[in-house]
């Protein structure tokens, strides 16, 4: 994938973020017909979990419940991009779920990024209610919770 402008984070710089943290990644490369936009696909694996970077008109971070968007032309969203990636394979925040159980069905009411030292029920209390099941995953999945409100 060719560089836009100056701001965007490069293939390069991803596959050196992986190199540095010695990850195990799958690379796909492709055409979106519909779309008539080149893309690349990459899938990192830690364990059991998967993280993935699906990168094309605009970047996308996969992992577990939560997914985020970011411009490749804007400098912010690239910045944003490259620390989230980063801090989530660093461990340094995680994937949370939010799930209200009825009829012993979970049913997904929303999910987020948090941050390591936010992961408390009494948090997860004020800003999601009462009766929820917060699952929160990590990379690595050794420090995965999960809190009931």
């Amino acid at each position: 994938m060719k560089s836009r402008n100056e701001a965007i984070v490069t293939i390069e710089e991803i596959k050196e973020i992986l190199d540095k943290r010695n990850l195990v990644s799958q690379v796909k490369e492709g055409f979106d017909v519909q779309e008539e936009v080149h893309f690349t696909q990459i899938e990192v694996f830690h364990g059991d979990n998967k993280l993935m970077l699906d990168l094309a008109n605009k970047y996308t971070i996969f992992f577990g419940d939560w997914h985020g968007h970011y411009d490749p032309d804007d400098r912010q969203d690239m910045r944003e991009f490259r620390q989230t990636l980063e801090d989530l394979l660093d461990n340094k925040i995680c994937s949370v779920g939010c799930f209200r159980e009825r009829d012993g069905v979970e049913n997904w009411c929303g999910s987020s990024i948090e941050f390591k030292e936010n992961l408390d029920r009494n948090y997860f209390q004020r800003k999601h209610g009462r009766d929820r099941i917060i699952r929160c995953k990590f990379f690595d999945e050794t420090l995965n919770r999960v809190f009931m409100t």
